[in-house]
């Protein structure tokens, strides 16, 4: 068995992940960063660049402004104090990343270039953007990462927590190209892995690695996951050819002032799109659907051509030009040119984009389990019912540095766990290979996503729900009988079967949590529940695992 000892250990590569290593080490804490993927990869490595700064004065707005904007998107169930936590650290989350090479958008002054559009559910423009996107930052994390003191561990991915009198005292990982376990005891542990948008495969526009790594190995541990039920929905996905299904091809605001949304017949299912959130507008289409409104290809009809015809229409179209260029160039890849001129409709079906629930923590990130804390994507709490556009890269900035300060600060007061702490969890994992049973696990993986999606998609309701927590059951009482090949190197069914426990903890904790709040909040719809519940206290719905299940309990939230 080989064993690594550092102060802290970071799970995940991604924005956060990277943060959070980079900031520890700096703290002069030694480091280990372990990766599934290679590093900088993740959903960051996707992103479109934009993200949130602090507030500009001089257009009137206010760090409390952008506060309640937040809550106000989030529909109340946010921690007040993460939010406020983001607000006041955005700007250094802006530097932490243009240190790392990454550079904003200026205007002739230098001064950070805002957005003339404010993302959904802003009410000012605090939204800065590059040319640098998606591979471009990846490779700018990969390179901050690589300068800093950190011992990098990539395509090994986490098989679960160490816990040793209640406190995480390191993991135990499988090594994909060698098929060899790795144990590293840890005096802090930090969980940046992301979220859960590839449960709902082929729906979602996330990467196809980012299953609920996560929530899974935060549930065994013993911590605490909020508002799991809380899964966004971006209202304007692909729905054909099926190798780009679930792809974005734009945001409300893409809408403009006259664009409409329209059924299989030609009716007109909702206009004035541009103000809303992704949750108000994922939600209409599917009710619509729900009627018999779709076309052929599953969605709807998403039409732009009245902002053209109108006067001013040259000024939209250099604006989706210049503004909405990536969801174009997805636009046109799948439906055409004319569809990308802006000439004729294309189906939208809305696609999973981000998980706001998550791993409850303080606002420095320390988990309800000592020793263990949670940033970006992984952590919950900060986006509360949905989350506003433009928010998730300051987020992964601001809570990475915080949780990497604050892991490293408290590893000076730890001391380091034993070897055979790790000894129970390495022979599970060595059981994996050469498993001999019937199931294969990606087979159940499969499952699992066609489940969710079916059953725990943008609209729900009590029956649907009760059957998916059914059928989640029963696929946990097939993946005990996995088949797995005895091959070490590049075992990607051993691969498959450690995310599959992932995946089955992260779908349970939503749907308990999905039927546990009775009411349409945020992104999580009723259909049998439609409206929202002022007349009772806000609540979060708090998810911990007892006796190997997922059981929920509603808090109310302090503001």
């Amino acid at each position: 068995m080989l064993v690594k000892k550092t102060d802290v250990l970071v799970i995940g590569a991604g924005g956060a992940g990277i943060a959070a290593a980079v900031e520890a080490a700096r703290g002069g804490a030694s480091v280990i960063i372990v990766s599934k993927e290679p590093i900088g990869y993740g959903d960051t490595r996707i992103s479109l660049g934009v993200m949130s700064t602090s507030p500009d004065p001089e257009i009137g707005d206010t760090e409390e402004q952008f506060v309640e904007d937040m809550i106000r998107g989030g529909e109340g169930l946010n921690d007040p104090a993460l939010v406020r936590a983001l607000v006041s650290d955005a700007l250094e989350a802006t530097a932490m990343f243009e240190g790392f090479g990454h550079i904003f958008g200026r205007d002739d002054e230098g001064r950070l270039a805002r957005l003339i559009f404010p993302p959904g559910g802003h009410s000012a423009s605090r939204a800065i953007s590059s040319p640098g996107v998606g591979i471009s930052m990846g490779h700018t994390m990969r390179a901050a990462a690589a300068r800093a003191s950190i011992d990098v561990l990539e395509e090994t991915i986490c098989s679960e927590l160490l816990v040793r009198d209640g406190e995480v005292v390191g993991a135990v990982g499988l090594q994909v190209a060698s098929g060899e376990p790795i144990a590293v005891l840890a005096k802090s542990s930090v969980i940046g892995a992301g979220g859960a948008g590839s449960l709902y495969y082929p729906h979602t526009d996330c990467m196809p690695s980012v299953v609920g790594d996560s929530y899974g190995l935060a549930l065994n541990a013993g911590a605490e996951l909020g508002d799991m039920e809380q899964v966004q929905f971006l209202p304007f996905g692909i729905t054909h050819p099926p190798s780009m299904l679930g792809a974005p091809c734009g945001e409300p605001a893409m809408a403009g002032p006259l664009g409409k949304l329209m059924n299989s017949r030609g009716e007109l299912v909702l206009e004035n799109i541009m103000p809303m959130t992704r949750a108000q507008v994922a939600r209409i289409i599917m009710e619509e659907i729900r009627r018999g409104g779709a076309t052929e290809r599953g969605g709807l009809l998403l039409d732009l051509r009245p902002n053209i015809e109108a006067d001013g229409g040259e000024l939209f179209v250099g604006l989706m030009k210049k503004m909405g260029g990536p969801f174009l160039d997805i636009i046109r890849r799948a439906y055409g040119e004319k569809a990308a001129n802006l000439q004729e409709p294309w189906d939208v079906l809305p696609t999973v984009h981000y998980v706001m629930g998550g791993v409850k923590t303080d606002e420095w990130c320390r988990s309800h389990v000592p020793a263990l804390y949670a940033c970006g994507q992984a952590q919950g709490g900060v986006m509360g019912g949905n989350r506003l556009g433009s928010t998730s890269l300051t987020e992964i900035f601001v809570f990475g540095k915080r949780a990497g300060k604050t892991a490293a600060l408290e590893a000076a007061q730890r001391n380091y766990a034993d070897a055979p702490v790790a000894v129970e969890a390495v022979r599970r994992l060595e059981a994996l290979f050469g498993a001999g049973g019937s199931e294969r696990p990606v087979r159940l993986k499969r499952a699992l996503q066609r489940l969710m999606w079916e059953k725990v998609g943008p609209l729900r309701d009590a029956a649907s729900l009760e059957q998916a927590f059914r059928e989640i059951a029963g696929i946990k009482e097939h993946a005990k009988d996995l088949r797995i090949s005895g091959m070490k190197r590049y075992n990607c069914e051993a691969l498959d079967a450690i995310e599959l426990s992932h995946m089955l903890a992260s779908a349970e904790s939503i749907v308990v949590s999905a039927l546990a709040r009775t009411e349409s909040r945020g992104a999580h719809v009723r259909s049998d529940f439609p409206e929202r519940d002022d007349a009772h206290p806000i609540r979060n719905m708090v998810v911990r695992l007892k006796d190997g299940n997922c059981e929920v309990r509603p808090v109310e939230v302090h503001a």
